[in-house]
């Protein structure tokens, strides 16, 4: 994927229209989804109940990071549990502080917030069980306000927008690749928000998803999770609308 191929599809998805044509081609194409509602709707009775969190982890993690979790050696697939406790319990504090806190609110430029979003991070995605794409969708469980979800296809994309990485070791370099993923993420949404509110947004949405569905969950998807919808179809799938 070359950059100017990124640049391009971030400025198309800031149309809300165009944005949404991508978010009801996943729904269209993606039977898996009813998984991250499930595992979601659980996570969301109490985030910071550590066996909510295990719960909906792992019904994710078998679903949507299962090509990467059936190649682990098989002493690593039984640590995923303890990963995810020991992950949680090293970054709970961080984790407290973006609390009731919003993506396009928060300000990414400062250094307390950076190293906390690169601790939490690196606290997930260094421990074997997880990697770097499951910390990502374990975090957007716990806060799918402040944490995007991507996957390899889509690290790959926005990394060709990442000047500096060179500059870090390896685990170092997948957190502030993250951290710039986020901020990607952040001025994609504010524009978006800028052009249509968020609860217009949804309502827009659920003419292409089975709203009973979400109803019967008292679900709806966050803002950051429709972006990652649309990252996937056009980076995973390798789609353009």
């Amino acid at each position: 994927m070359k950059k100017d191929e990124v640049v391009e599809y971030i400025n198309t998805i800031k149309d809300p229209q165009k944005f949404l044509a991508y978010c009801n081609k996943f729904h269209e194409s993606e039977p898996r989804d009813i998984a991250y509602v499930v595992s979601a709707s659980i996570v969301s009775k109490d985030p910071e109940n550590i066996n909510f969190i295990l719960a909906g982890s792992r019904i994710i993690i078998m679903t949507w990071n299962i090509v990467i979790y059936q190649k682990l050696p098989r002493d690593v697939k039984l640590r995923l549990e303890k990963d995810i406790l020991d992950a949680y319990e090293e970054s709970r504090e961080d984790l407290k502080s973006f609390r009731r806190r919003r993506l396009e609110n928060i300000d990414l430029d400062d250094n307390n917030i950076k190293d906390a979003i690169k601790n939490i991070f690196l606290k997930f995605s260094t421990k074997a069980s997880i990697g770097s794409t499951g910390a990502s969708k374990i975090l957007h469980l716990i806060n799918p306000y402040v944490f995007v979800m991507w996957d390899t296809k889509i690290r790959e994309a926005y990394h060709t927008l990442h000047v500096r990485y060179e500059l870090y070791g390896k685990n170092q370099k997948i957190a502030e690749c993250y951290l710039e993923f986020l901020k990607q993420s952040q001025e994609i949404i504010k524009t978006l928000l800028h052009n249509i509110s968020e609860d217009d947004l949804w309502k827009e949405h659920q003419k292409s998803i089975d709203k009973e569905f979400f109803r019967v969950f008292s679900f709806r998807e966050t803002i950051l999770k429709m972006l990652d919808e649309a990252n996937y179809i056009r980076f995973t799938k390798g789609v353009t609308i």
